[in-house]
């Protein structure tokens, strides 16, 4: 496809239906630039094959997008997940600290664990919450639940969980009863999940291409290409524009924690250990390990205003305590690559020229058809 790019087309002879995976090599390379965290879902395609598309997405320091992988499958199934996981480790390998999440779909849940040994999986918790309301009707349950998820501290976490289960018994059951709380919290969760609690960044991927979807496999392609090439532009210009140490999105947090750091008072504990109060609050902030037993600091991986506080004191620089994910060089690497489109047709090796690639078995559909032609790409150019 373009320089360094990952492809691959499985075909099983018994069904006629070809999986198919994608990775744009400049995502590859930039996928060394993205938190260790990776969300992966599924959408319906709409084409005369139908079939589904799945993608695999990070997010770099800047807390965009940036798609991984692509696979086209028949359908969201054990077979399929575990094919496309399994591609997926030649794009983010397998290891310590890595956590995948994911909507509860039975497939992914199956294949995961055995696919990523040493990742986590953690769940979507717009998804629980949606199926949630199924069980629960009581007005704030939802929401509630979506708040204690994003809580930092355990006790802190189980003193709030303590209350929701006496307030809605019947939601905490079925969280009990569905789920584990190191998949869907992020007090409990084993590695950081950062600022990821949902899937959504994914799908909004999903609803970028609610047009495209619609095209041929060979178009939607070509469309995923101008739009991955797009991405990589636009950032990498804002890369190179922004006059910041980190990212803009990271420095505005820490401007408005910076402000919350200005009324607490600080006591030195140790070398660059320090006791930061903040009215009846106190937290111990150690800079050497960049800890703070708020957990804001370990989690983000960049100062909380508890360690700003005592970076004062310690007339350490506070950019100097954030992780390299949030610096400007990092958020232009993950940009630095270009996404080239695929070669004219001459130029395509032979045994890719003269291979044959039959189209899967489709069941027609019952009832009138809701469209009766196969948009072309250049329609959607214009638009």
């Amino acid at each position: 496809m373009n320089q360094g790019s990952i492809t691959d087309i499985c075909v099983d002879e018994e069904i006629r239906f070809k999986y198919m995976f994608l990775a744009f090599g400049a995502c590859v390379k930039g996928y060394r630039s993205m938190r260790k965290c990776v969300s992966i879902d599924g959408t319906w395609l709409k084409g005369k094959y139908n079939g589904v598309l799945l993608v695999a997405s990070a997010q770099d320091g800047n807390y965009h997008q940036y798609p991984l992988a692509w696979g086209v499958v028949d359908v969201e199934s054990t077979s399929s997940w575990s094919w496309f996981l399994t591609k997926l480790l030649e794009v983010v390998p397998d290891e310590t600290g890595l956590v995948i999440i994911s909507d509860r779909h039975q497939g992914i849940i199956n294949v995961v664990s055995s696919v990523y040994r040493n990742a986590h999986h953690g769940h979507c918790t717009w998804h629980l919450s949606q199926n949630l309301k199924t069980r629960c009707k009581k007005k704030g349950a939802t929401e509630i639940f979506l708040q204690i998820a994003k809580i930092y501290k355990q006790n802190k976490f189980d003193v709030a969980y303590s209350d929701f289960r006496k307030r809605y018994p019947e939601a905490a059951q079925f969280l009990d009863e569905r789920d584990t709380l190191d998949r869907w919290t992020r007090a409990y969760c084993p590695n950081t999940r950062y600022n990821i609690m949902t899937t959504n960044g994914v799908e909004s991927i999903n609803a970028r291409l609610l047009e495209e979807r619609k095209l041929s496999i060979t178009s939607l392609l070509d469309s995923l290409q101008r739009l991955t090439s797009s991405w990589f532009v636009r950032y990498r210009n804002a890369s190179i524009a922004a006059n910041t140490n980190l990212t803009p999105t990271i420095e505005g947090i820490l401007r408005s924690r910076f402000t919350d750091a200005q009324g607490m008072k600080f006591f030195k504990l140790g070398r660059l250990e320090f006791d930061v109060w903040s009215g009846r609050h106190s937290a111990i902030v150690d800079l050497e390990s960049k800890r703070c037993t708020c957990r804001v600091f370990d989690m983000d991986r960049f100062t909380c205003a508890h360690a700003i506080a005592a970076s004062w004191l310690a007339n350490i620089d506070l950019y100097q305590l954030c992780s390299e994910y949030y610096s400007m060089m990092t958020w232009f690497m993950a940009y630095s690559e270009t996404v080239y489109p695929v070669l004219e047709e001459s130029e395509w090796p032979r045994n890719i020229i003269f291979s044959v690639v039959l189209p899967p078995c489709v069941e027609k559909r019952v009832g009138r058809k809701k469209q009766n032609r196969i948009p072309w790409i250049g329609e959607f150019s214009r638009r």
